[in-house]
């Protein structure tokens, strides 16, 4: 039986080939300069049809203890809004007006977590590393900036996730 590829599957399967290829190429860290006209601020509503479904806590469970613990750290594989204020030095990021974080350009300690947040070839990317796990998080805006693309990628326990959420802007 021939299976058809979806948008979305070719979507997703972009956006892995994308972060691979920018794993392996990005030797230096993410420069902390803003680009010209790349600014997140605003009201961001999630687009579910353009998006992957976020993991629920028992699919998490069934795949490994250490992924649904580490995934409590991206609130937004499960947010359907997006508050966002950017500045020049970094941004705040309110998930469904419950959880809060802030984002600051260059490197940071967060948690257990070593932080590195800037741009690469027009996105912005952060990426976190701790003793046993890796993310990365890319934003992506569309060329009239009306619509964000975030792809999240965990590796923890041996297990990994790839997710991508689509927002618009309201």
């Amino acid at each position: 039986m021939t299976r058809v590829m979806t948008t979305r599957t070719l979507r997703r399967l972009g956006w892995i080939v994308i972060a691979l290829l920018l794993a392996g190429c990005n030797s230096k860290p993410p420069s902390v300069a803003v680009p010209a006209g790349f600014n997140l601020s605003g009201e961001w509503v999630l687009l579910p049809d353009a998006s992957d479904a976020g993991p629920t806590g028992l699919n998490l469970r069934a795949r490994g203890g250490m992924l649904r613990l580490i995934a409590q750290d991206f609130p937004v594989l499960r947010a359907t809004r997006l508050s966002i204020e950017q500045g020049g030095d970094s941004m705040g990021i309110s998930y469904d007006g419950t959880d809060y974080r802030d984002v600051s350009w260059g490197a940071r300690k967060r948690g257990f977590w070593e932080v590195q947040t800037g741009w690469v070839e027009g996105q912005l990317v952060i990426i976190s590393k701790a003793e046993d796990a890796d993310a990365r998080e890319t934003f992506a805006l569309t060329p009239d900036g009306g619509q964000l693309a975030v792809h999240i990628q965990v590796e923890a326990g041996g297990e990994s996730l790839a997710v991508t959420r689509t927002f618009t802007k309201i």
